[in-house]
């Protein structure tokens, strides 16, 4: 099952699943497969990439299937965009980072026997799981969000120096009331009040912020990781040059149309009328309709 495809800058399509990887070249017609990697090297449900220079940067997460409900996976990976041009692949593309809880699931054989319990709640679960990730503009550092945790994991391209903050407090290192805190749903008193559950993220043209969709209490799709308590665009402003960030306001959205039941396994039972989830963010920059004067 396909997951996610990221287009590098040379048209290599990189398209994650459930298990391993495949490389294909979009500029083929048709495309055709010139990279393949299996759920032991690449392992299984990853939708986080991007491209610094000639590195594509990509992730692990957790199962989207029910199965996925006592997994914990956060992994990344880089690989050669180069050196799949030239038809040079390495067998083994290195691991950036690979987390010690992660279970032994996805092709993962290594990682632990012990699964993890059901609890998504925010402060509660020991889960992990890698989504969304985002370049800063210099291409210094790579962003990705863990949906369970409610932080984001920041990586130096060059050194590879880890740096950790969250979506949960004003300042994104666990002092003051957190953005999302102060926009929460509030139909039903079970629901945790300050769960961002951050799915994709992308940088704003002019690289001082990055807007990740939030997602809400009746997730439509990954219901055992996703259930949030502010459905909307979340907006991170960076700080540090990109190393760091905070979730300085979140755009809430709201959808009491539509009636659709559903269940979130290891979250709250939620019983209130809020449907909106949101599964993807982006921002583009408005061209001037305005001309200029040109004096003659």
């Amino acid at each position: 099952m396909i997951i996610c495809p990221i287009t590098s800058k040379t048209g290599k399509v990189y398209i994650t699943f459930g298990g391993g990887l495949l490389v294909a070249d979009s500029r083929k017609t048709p495309m055709q497969i010139v990279g393949e990697y299996d759920n032991q090297v690449i392992n299984g449900a990853g939708c986080g990439g991007g491209q610094v220079r000639h590195k594509m940067w990509l992730n692990a997460g957790g199962s989207a299937s029910p199965a996925g409900a006592t997994q914990s996976v956060f992994t990344i990976y880089t690989l050669n965009d180069r050196a799949i041009r030239s038809g040079a692949l390495p067998n083994t593309p290195p691991i950036v980072f690979k987390d010690a809880s992660n279970t032994n699931t996805g092709g993962n054989s290594a990682g632990t026997t012990n699964m993890h319990g059901t609890k998504q709640k925010t402060g509660v679960t020991t889960r992990r799981d890698a989504h969304g990730m985002a370049r800063t503009l210099s291409g210094m550092y790579i962003h990705t969000v863990d949906r369970l945790r409610n932080n984001i994991e920041v990586f130096n391209t060059i050194t590879l120096v880890r740096s950790t903050y969250d979506l949960t407090s004003a300042d994104g290192q666990g002092k003051g009331k957190g953005a999302c805190a102060a926009a929460p749903v509030l139909d039903d008193a079970q629901l945790f009040g300050n769960d961002p559950a951050p799915d994709l993220i992308e940088p704003t043209p002019d690289g001082k912020y990055l807007v990740i969709a939030l997602r809400g209490p009746v997730p439509v799709s990954v219901n055992h990781s996703a259930q949030g308590s502010c459905p909307g665009v979340g907006i991170v402003e960076l700080t540090q040059v990109g190393a760091l960030g905070k979730l300085v306001g979140v755009l809430r959205s709201t959808n009491i149309v539509d009636t659709a039941t559903g269940k979130a396994p290891g979250g709250v039972a939620y019983k209130g009328a809020e449907r909106s989830d949101i599964h993807g963010a982006a921002v583009r920059r408005k061209q001037s309709s305005c001309r200029r004067k040109v004096d003659r």
